[in-house]
């Protein structure tokens, strides 16, 4: 069985920017998986990114690959806000990112990870298997996909999480319910709208929250009172985006934990506004009692302070987020996901991302309860790969 020096697991923001670090610094690696998969295949056609130009960046060391640099090249418009980047767009990026930076990516993707005596056995869905000394887990959100028990029973498509709703031509003429009041609620209630479905929109939440316009220009006083960051404007979440290492450092587990879960609540972007108020039947303050088939529809019960409601439909949208659980990711072997130690459901990591288990490392959502929010955004790609790219160059 050939023997690689390290395999990257995923070539999303995370995988494709730690592989380009370590291919400057001259490291053996290969990395697997369909580039950026998630977002090509699962994501809506019409999409836009929440987060601005500026913070939507792949990372390689120098950071000459930038999302500026790849409007010039193409001769493209670009402002580092305000100007919202579409999906098709940061694909195009993506792959101009990849081509120039990491080189060949293999698409096969990972069926089993195991050990292997002091390596690691990784199968491939080919059937073809390797060993790998150290291996970088950068498999991204779509393994912790949350969706509430009263509609986990649910099978597709009576129920979608969001992040699987792909084609929405599909949709057309039909009845569809979301859940949830964040920005993946409200963007699938505008782009299924707009493709032609009926849609509602049941949340918790007694009012929605929307980000504000960012402004074009910007005084001096106002880059002090709240200078740009990756996640938002503000000396908050510039501290929270620049400094994962000290949010790790300067707090315990649960104050982490809680901290992640609690912060960046469920909002909307600032450009999706018009698209959707007006447009979309909203029904706040709602907690979802029970749903079930019947009839090849959903027949889905809430209670709201004005009493019970039961409402038909023909597919639920579970906007519902990500719970991070580390027995989710099943292609990891069973023993090794007992030997990887944990806090609460989430990995254990050390300052360099590495797991309890030596040469296992994971990156990206999984790591957020360890680093921070920011570790659920690809900014924080940036922190990760030279970090990486450093313990993997001293090993």
């Amino acid at each position: 069985m050939p023997i690689s020096d390290t395999v990257i697991v995923g070539a999303g923001p995370y995988g494709l920017s730690i592989a380009a670090h370590l291919r400057a610094a001259g490291l053996p690696f290969q990395i697997f998986g369909p580039p950026l998969e998630s977002w090509r295949s699962f994501m809506p056609e019409g999409m836009v990114l929440k987060s601005e130009p500026f913070a939507s960046n792949l990372w390689d060391p120098p950071r000459k690959l930038t999302l500026a640099q790849f409007a010039r090249d193409r001769a493209l418009p670009y402002q580092p806000t305000g100007s919202p980047l579409t999906l098709a767009r940061f694909l195009d990026y993506a792959d101009w990112f990849r081509e120039r930076a990491v080189g060949a990516v293999q698409e096969a993707k990972v069926k089993r990870i195991r050990r292997e005596g002091r390596n690691f056995a990784i199968d491939l869905e080919t059937g073809a298997s390797l060993e790998a000394r150290q291996v970088v887990l950068a498999t991204g959100h779509m393994a912790f996909r949350y969706v509430p028990s009263e509609l986990a029973h649910l099978a597709e498509p009576f129920c979608l999480h969001s992040t699987r709703l792909g084609d929405l031509r599909r949709f057309s003429g039909r009845d569809v319910t979301i859940i949830g009041a964040g920005q993946s609620a409200l963007e699938s209630a505008a782009l299924l709208h707009e493709a032609g479905a009926r849609v509602r929109l049941v949340a918790r939440r007694g009012v929605l929250a929307w980000n504000a316009a960012p402004k074009h220009k910007r005084s001096l006083l106002d880059a002090i009172r709240e200078p740009e960051a990756g996640l938002a404007p503000g000396w908050r979440s510039l501290a929270v985006s620049e400094l994962p290492q000290a949010f790790r450092r300067l707090y315990s587990a649960e104050k982490r934990h809680r901290f992640v879960a609690t912060s960046w609540g469920p909002s909307g972007s600032w450009w999706l506004r018009d698209r959707f108020e007006g447009h979309i039947d909203t029904l706040l303050g709602h907690r979802i009692v029970s749903a079930n088939e019947s009839g090849g529809r959903v027949r889905l019960v809430t209670d709201s302070p004005a009493g019970v409601s039961e409402i038909w439909t023909d597919h639920i949208v579970a906007a519902t987020g990500f719970k991070i659980d580390i027995e989710r990711l099943d292609y990891l072997d069973p023993a090794l996901r007992q030997d990887i130690a944990k806090e609460g459901q989430a990995p254990l990591l050390d300052a360099r991302f590495e797991t309890s288990v030596r040469g296992l490392f994971i990156v990206g959502i999984a790591s957020a309860p360890t680093f921070g929010p920011v570790m659920r955004f690809m900014f924080g790609a940036k922190h990760v790969a030279p970090v990486l790219a450093r313990r993997l160059k001293s090993s």
